[in-house]
């Protein structure tokens, strides 16, 4: 086994009385396409957020990549979001008044990364989401499917260990969301890149190697 996520013991509680994970014990192993699937109120957008480090436990350890995450310490959590973890959201989340090309550089620009560097990993990324023509478009003059594509690429672009998708294909229509998913298997398996989608569609969930089933808070 070679876990690139591992839960013990994850809890999160609101107050003393809104409990939304209960001792979640589980691991994800590198390269692997795993869904955490659920209804909603489960707990599993919590999950992903206490992995994602854009929340913490209330008790409980998580390691990635083999190191324990310290929740206590902000400048940790910010560099694992910037070099271990890529994120892709329901919403797409792109910045309205930048290019797709420049969505999709904008996250290298925290890392200091030479200007041909990034021109030629954007250029590597637009082609592999089949966008290479789009590159100059804002988000506004790009279908949906067309700025899943380009958040997902954005996701990549810091080539991280893990992507966490937030419902990837939520506001798409069926077959849009199909090649979306088509997309997100191809990279899982071409590039190697562990990929987690977090959904309440039980179809969607069926296409990945592994189901995590959450439910009131637990892993079932």
């Amino acid at each position: 086994m070679n876990p690139i996520v591992e839960t013990s013991g994850l809890c999160k509680r609101y107050n003393e009385s809104v409990s939304a994970l209960s001792n979640v014990d589980f691991c994800i192993e590198r390269g692997e396409f795993a869904a955490i699937v659920g209804r909603s109120g489960s707990g599993k957008s919590t999950l992903m957020n206490i992995i994602g480090c854009l929340d913490s436990p209330t008790s409980g350890t998580v390691r990635i990549n083999s190191c324990d995450i310290d929740y206590a310490n902000p400048a940790s959590l910010v560099k694992i979001r910037r070099t271990v973890i890529g994120f892709v959201f329901q919403q797409f989340n792109l910045i309205p008044n930048l290019t797709a090309r420049e969505n999709i550089e904008y996250p290298l620009l925290f890392n200091y990364h030479p200007p041909a560097e990034r021109l030629e990993r954007v250029d590597y990324l637009l082609a592999q989401v089949g966008l290479m023509n789009r590159g100059d478009h804002y988000p506004q003059e790009l279908s949906g499917g067309e700025q899943q594509r380009i958040a997902i690429a954005r996701a990549l672009v810091n080539k991280p260990l893990l992507v966490l998708a937030d419902e990837p294909t939520g506001n798409l229509d069926s077959g849009t969301g199909e090649s979306i998913l088509g997309l997100i298997k191809d990279l899982n398996r071409t590039q190697g890149t562990t990929f987690v989608i977090v959904t309440h569609d039980s179809d969607l969930a069926s296409h990945a190697d592994r189901t995590i089933s959450i439910s009131d808070g637990m892993v079932v």
